[in-house]
C-alpha cells in the first residue's frame, strides 16, 4: 500500500493563505471525518468549527466561538472529535476543559475539566490531545504540562490512567496526542512530545514501550523523530505519526526500528508535496490520510493506492480502491470496483460465497469487522491471486 506523494488541498488555500471567509482557514489544528465522509475542521485561529460536505470546498460555520472563558468562548482550540449522534467534542487546552456541543447549540457543556489549572486529579494543565471513545464516549485526555494520560468517565469521574515526568519508559515529558486502540483493549498510543518518541501502552501496564522514536533525540532520520504531535493506527500494525517539526507523516510497522516518510519531505512549504508543521493526521472512509496542514492554513489529502505487478504484461499497475462505507455498529459494509488488463472484478455485498464465470471474476463479503486499511490490504491480496 503507497500513498501519492502530492496531497490535494480539501480544505483551505492550496497556497497557504489565511482569512476567515467560508472557503479558507487560519491554522487549523485539528480534522475529524464522519461516518457519511463529512469533514469537520477545528478552524482554530479563526476560533470556529468548519464543515465540508464531501467534495466542496466551501466551509459552512457550525460553532462560532470567540475569545473566553465562558461557555460560547474559547481560549484555544486544539482537539475535535464528533460521536455518532452529531455531537462535537472541543479540547481548549487554554480554558483546561472540552466542551460538547450539540447540533444547533449556541453554547457548550463541560463533559472534562474546567476546574482550574492543576495537578488534582479534576483538573487539566494545558492539555493538547485527546481522543473519544466512539461507543462509551469515555475522553482520553494528554494532560500535556501534568505529563499523563488521564480518562474521564463523566465530568465528576477521572482516571488516571499513566504517567509522571521524565524519561523512563514509565513517563512522559509534555504528551501532546494519543491513540486509543478501542478494538484491542484499549491500547494507548502517546505522542511523547518532548522525548521525541511514541509509547505503547497496553491495558493495565506499568510500563510504556517505545515503538517509533528515540528516547530525547530530536532527529530527521528514518528511525527518528522530532517533537511528534500526534498518533493514529490502523488494523494491520501501522503507526502514522505527525512529526511537527519535520513536516512530515510517517509510518511505522510496529516492531519495526525504523519508519517510512509518506507525506512531506522534511522541509516546510507550500507546495502540493510539502506540509508545514502538521498537527494532526486522520484517515478517511477510504483509508486516506487526512492532514491537518496548521501553518500552511489548508487541509490535505494523500491518497491511498496499491501498486500491483501483474504476470500477463510484467507492468506495474495502481488501482485506486474507491469504497463505500457504511457503519453500523463498528460493523463494515462495502463494495469496490478495480479494472486491469484483461478482467473487470466486481466486489459486491451479497453474500459469503464465490462466483466465476469466464467473462468475469465476483467475489462477495459478508460484513467484516476491519478498517480502511485492512479491507485495501485484503482487495490488493485478491487482485495479485486473480493475476496469477
Amino acid at each position: 500500500m503507497t500513498w501519492s506523494p502530492d496531497g490535494t488541498t480539501i480544505a483551505g488555500s492550496y497556497l497557504g493563505l489565511s482569512n476567515n471567509t467560508a472557503a479558507y482557514l487560519n491554522m487549523p489544528q485539528d480534522v475529524f471525518i464522519d461516518q457519511n465522509g463529512t469533514l469537520y475542521v477545528l478552524d482554530s485561529g479563526n476560533l470556529r468549527v468548519q464543515r465540508f460536505f464531501p467534495n466542496s470546498t466551501i466551509g459552512t460555520t457550525i460553532i462560532d466561538g470567540t475569545f473566553g472563558y465562558k461557555l460560547n468562548q474559547f481560549y484555544t482550540m486544539d482537539g475535535i472529535s464528533v460521536d455518532l449522534n452529531g455531537n462535537i467534542y472541543i479540547l481548549d487546552h487554554g480554558n483546561e476543559r472540552v466542551t460538547k456541543w450539540i447540533p444547533g447549540a449556541i453554547n457548550g457543556t463541560v463533559v472534562a475539566g474546567n476546574n482550574g489549572m492543576g495537578n488534582c486529579i479534576n483538573q487539566l494543565y494545558l492539555p493538547y490531545g485527546f481522543f473519544v471513545d466512539p461507543i462509551t464516549l469515555f475522553i482520553w485526555i494528554a494532560d500535556t504540562y501534568n505529563n499523563r494520560i488521564v480518562r474521564w468517565e463523566s465530568p465528576s469521574t477521572v482516571i488516571i490512567v499513566c504517567g509522571s515526568n521524565g524519561t523512563r519508559s514509565d513517563q512522559f515529558y509534555s504528551p501532546f496526542g494519543l491513540f486509543v486502540d478501542t478494538i484491542n483493549s484499549n491500547t494507548i498510543y502517546v505522542a511523547d512530545s518532548f522525548n521525541h518518541r511514541i509509547q505503547m501502552w497496553l491495558q493495565g501496564a506499568t510500563n510504556g514501550t517505545t515503538v517509533a522514536g528515540q528516547t530525547s533525540v530530536c532527529g530527521s532520520g528514518l528511525n527518528q523523530l522530532c517533537f511528534p504531535s500526534s498518533v493514529i493506527k490502523d488494523n494491520n500494525g501501522n503507526i502514522y505519526i505527525a512529526d511537527y517539526i519535520n513536516c512530515r507523516i510517517m509510518q511505522w510497522k510496529l516492531g519495526s526500528t525504523s519508519g517510512t516518510m509518506i507525506a512531506g519531505i522534511i522541509y516546510y512549504g507550500t507546495l502540493p508535496n510539502q506540509l508545514y508543521y502538521p498537527f494532526n493526521v486522520k484517515f478517511d472512509l477510504n483509508g486516506d490520510l487526512i492532514v491537518a496542514d496548521t501553518h500552511n492554513n489548508r487541509v490535505q489529502k494523500f491518497v491511498a493506492s496499491c501498486r500491483i505487478i501483474t504476470n500477463t504484461t510484467s507492468t506495474t499497475m495502481i488501482s485506486r480502491l474507491t469504497s463505500n462505507m457504511i457503519s453500523t455498529t463498528g460493523l463494515t459494509k462495502f463494495s469496490i470496483t478495480m479494472i486491469n488488463s484483461s478482467t473487470t472484478s466486481v466486489l459486491t455485498n451479497m453474500s459469503t460465497s464465490t462466483k466465476t464465470s469466464t467473462t468475469d471474476k465476483q467475489i462477495s463479503f459478508g460484513y467484516i469487522h476491519a478498517c480502511p486499511q485492512q479491507l485495501l490490504i485484503l482487495v490488493c491480496s485478491i487482485i495479485i491471486l486473480m493475476n496469477n
